[in-house]
């Protein structure tokens, strides 16, 4: 599913996940990462909307992260 980084229509949303589900979303956000940064060929200087893709990814891959250890905790 292809989606516009559109960010005058944000949302939030309130989901219940399973523990390998969690791990499977934080694998592929970090593969997604990685690959945006050092395998896949791309424009130099990035455009504002390539840094604020690979910006959402990592800001998306620290929030699970942080919600996710955070829940294990309590």
């Amino acid at each position: 599913m292809m989606r516009d980084l559109n960010m005058e229509n944000i949302e939030k949303y309130k989901i219940g996940l399973l523990g390998c589900q969690v791990d499977l979303i934080l694998r592929s956000l970090e593969l997604y990462s990685y690959i945006y940064r050092f395998v896949a060929p791309h424009k130099i200087p990035q455009t504002r909307e390539e840094d604020l893709k690979i910006a959402l990814v990592r800001d998306t891959y620290e929030q699970i992260l942080a919600e996710y250890t955070t829940s294990i905790k309590e």
